[in-house]
């Protein structure tokens, strides 16, 4: 992590003399009246140029000098070790910056139809217009994973512009700042908080006194030109079969010649237009080597739109979800060693909720404050995909062993709660009060009636059907929220006093299902409500499978979220501090869940879940796990629903670091569950189907009249029936119904048995 984000200087003409940038360097630069007062003079001379009393290469020279000798600079993209502007010495920041120069429409104007509102979206800590007036620059947060040119074209991507300053890729490039009146937008607390940052591709920066002009280094003439090995995040061969794919596959002898030249037409697209960088992720399909370099140069000659084909797109598209489903199997699959990592940018919310918790507990408690937040909400509806209303229903499970930390999850649940367990205390007050009034009133006086709206959310979990149900009708539509130390405490309460296992009302809690009871008594609790509960628990692996080993196959534990703490790490973790400030903060961010009310939408979330339920479609059918295929459902509704919860918490702003957050949420949540019960799931499945199977079949009449001992293995497996047939085969020599050829090591069903099953045999 960089502790200084990027470097400032008092002018360009000093490129030795860069310090760290600091919010009282920045201000002080945009509130400075020496750059108000250059700012308004390249502006009145840019009217000039619109009045025709100046030429255009007059007004570039004085601006070019105006700039040079007044205004300071910012290098948004890297700190230097020696205060050096220059590539050698760069410390990477995180950010990157976009020049849309010489606009044809008012730089604000363009800033409101394409920026304004998807600042959050799209990462940008800053914005304004640039010295010429006829600019607009945008400070952003590079992308994970990539450089500072491949940010660059993601932005433009992002804005729909065709072109850009191609100058960015370089870490030593910097910009001139501006007025005050020229900033359009300015999050102070975004631009200069710590950040992961990448190191771009090398490059070199010639400094001048007006500016700072970068390239990248070229190869030399002995060495062979460097070629990315994916597009966009997607490796080339990738690309390269979801494009064979959409020309109807590989082509056959006689056709090859005018398939590669098409092909290679469209690779131009996502190769630079560069018939080597083609050749080499091309395969050449059984053609000469000469002929297909030849064909190549051809299609490069070709004239291209400047619109990327349908085909390219949905080959791009194709090859983006495949490369997901297998990213998936390999670093989120429910196999892998240890839990998929968290994200490193999280949203704002979450990195205060998280930020007193050593990295190895963060994920336990990312997941565990869900059924807290959720409890906030009163009459909010989310619209899936499915056209299903739902709402902020989450259980979690805590699963880890002994003294591993679990209490991590304590604190930061206790802050969120905080304003309704106040809330609560006053209300069982006023209860105890009536209580004691209706116990002391006499006999032949009326009994108070019992006060209404006295909701009390926070519930223990030692409570009677009747208990539980009085407090749902109390609560009016609101939540409420319990957490246990241990799993086992959820069987306290019990469905209507019967067995031993809550998972009953566990699945309406879920689902909002109503719940009830009827009793003739005048004492008696008679409600019928809607079930909204939300909680914690937290237990053991052994703990957490014996409670649930009944409820492999009800839909019980596809409704629950399951977290873990995963580390190597034997030392005791060391906490931060849950001040006043820490409280007060929580419970601000918890105010848009406390105002939200009714149906949220928001169609980026739905996109998102559209994309997650296609992966995990192709994800199951690679994988062939119906277990997976099982849990994911629902458990792509949770990180739905943990999504949407988040839009709230970040003033119905939905981000990128939302998106992460819930595909991550998806995986962890996956990997715990495949962990836990995956195997017990998969045995009870089998189990399940096997039960339907209508009795033995006679396996004879399943084989061919030529068979080999593989061939009735296969057909004993697909009967259910497990080890070697070598004995049922000398069982059925030693009784006549089948031969053994000894040459061919073949079986031939014998007259004993063709006998008897004339019609059964092949």
């Amino acid at each position: 992590m960089n502790k200084t984000t990027f470097s400032f200087s008092k002018s360009i003409l000093t490129p030795a003399q860069m310090q760290p940038c600091t919010p009282e360097l920045l201000n002080a630069a945009l509130d400075s009246q020496q750059v108000a007062n250059t700012c308004r003079e390249i502006a009145r001379r840019l009217e000039e140029v619109k009045n025709g009393t100046l030429t255009r290469e007059d007004f570039e020279k004085l601006k070019t000098q105006l700039k040079a000798d007044n205004l300071p600079v910012v290098c948004f993209h890297a700190s230097f070790s020696d205060g050096y502007r220059h590539n050698q010495s760069a410390v990477p920041s995180g950010l990157s910056i976009y020049d849309a120069d010489h606009l044809p429409l008012d730089p604000r104007v363009y800033y409101i139809n394409k920026v304004a509102g998807r600042e959050a979206e799209l990462g940008i800590c800053l914005a304004h217009v640039s010295p010429s007036g006829e600019g607009i620059r945008l400070v952003f947060e590079v992308p994970q994973g990539m450089s500072l040119a491949e940010a660059q074209q993601w932005m433009a991507g992002q804005l729909a512009d065709d072109s850009y300053d191609g100058c960015v890729k370089d870490l030593a490039r910097c910009s001139f700042l501006v007025g005050r009146d020229y900033v359009l937008y300015y999050d102070e607390e975004e631009l200069f908080k710590e950040r992961q940052a990448v190191v771009p591709e090398s490059a070199v920066t010639i400094v001048t006194k007006d500016n700072a002009i970068s390239a990248p280094l070229p190869p030399t003439a002995d060495e062979p030109a460097v070629y990315e090995e994916d597009f966009d995040g997607i490796p080339y061969p990738q690309i390269v079969r979801a494009m064979e794919e959409q020309l109807g596959g590989v082509p056959a002898q006689g056709a090859r010649n005018n398939f590669i030249f098409t092909m290679a037409c469209f690779l131009r697209y996502v190769c630079n237009d560069d018939p080597q960088w083609i050749a080499r992720v091309m395969p050449r399909y059984g053609e000469e080597e000469q002929k297909f370099l030849s064909t190549l140069r051809s299609a490069c000659n070709r004239p291209q739109t400047k619109a990327v084909p349908e085909l390219v797109s949905r080959a791009l598209d194709q090859a983006r979800r495949q490369q997901q489903v297998e990213t998936a199997i390999i670093a989120n699959g429910v196999n892998a060693a240890q839990p998929p990592k968290m994200p490193r940018r999280l949203t704002k919310f979450m990195r205060l909720i998280t930020q007193n918790v050593p990295d190895e507990l963060k994920p336990a408690v990312a997941m565990a404050v869900f059924p807290a937040l959720g409890a906030h909400c009163k009459g909010v509806k989310f619209r899936y995909n499915d056209n299903a209303l739902v709402e902020p229903t989450f259980m979690n499970v805590l699963v880890a062993e002994m003294s591993s930390g679990k209490s991590c999850v304590n604190e930061p649940i206790n802050a969120i709660m905080a304003d309704i367990k106040e809330r609560d205390t006053e209300n069982r007050r006023l209860m105890q009060e009536y209580k004691e009034e209706y116990d002391t009133c006499p006999a032949n006086e009326k009994k108070p009636d019992r006060p209404r709206g006295l909701a009390v959310q926070w519930v223990k979990s030692d409570m009677t059907p009747a208990a539980f149900v009085q407090l749902m009708a109390d609560a009016g539509g609101r939540f409420l929220y319990s957490r246990m130390d241990e799993i086992g405490l959820l069987n306290q309460l019990k469905t209507n006093g019967k067995g031993n296992n809550v998972t009953e009302i566990l699945r309406l809690a879920y689902d909002c299902g109503e719940y009830g009871q009827e009793r003739v008594g005048t004492k008696s609790v008679s409600e019928c409500v809607e079930v909204r509960w939300n909680w914690n628990a937290s237990t053991t692996p052994g703990k957490c499978r014996n409670f649930f080993k009944d409820s492999m196959l009800d839909g019980t534990l596809s409704r629950i979220s399951f977290s873990t703490i995963y580390t190597d790490d034997d030392r005791m973790p060391v906490y931060g501090s849950y001040d006043e400030v820490f409280q007060q903060q929580v419970k601000a961010s918890v105010e848009h869940l406390n105002d939200a009310t009714g149906l949220i939408v928001c169609k980026k979330a739905n996109l998102l879940a559209a994309k997650m339920i296609e992966e995990n479609r192709m994800f199951t059918s690679l994988a062939d796990d119906d277990t997976y295929r099982e849990l994911s459902y629902r458990a792509t509704l949770s990180a739905f629903k943990r999504g949407m919860v988040l839009y709230l918490l970040n003033d119905r702003r939905w981000s990128r670091d939302i998106e992460n957050f819930v595909r991550w949420s998806f995986h962890y949540d996956m990997w715990c569950k495949m962990w836990i019960f995956g195997e017990r799931m998969r045995r009870a499945m089998e189990k399940d189907q096997a039960i339907v199977v209508p009795g033995r079949r006679n396996l004879m009449e399943l084989l061919p009249d030529t068979f080999t001992l593989d061939d009735l293995n296969i057909v004993r497996r697909a009967q259910g029936i497990s080890g070697n047939g070598n004995s049922q085969l000398r069982k059925w020599v030693s009784r006549g119904y089948c031969t053994l050829d000894t040459a061919s090591q073949k079986y031939m069903k014998g007259p004993e048995f063709l006998s008897n099953h004339p019609s059964k045999t092949a």
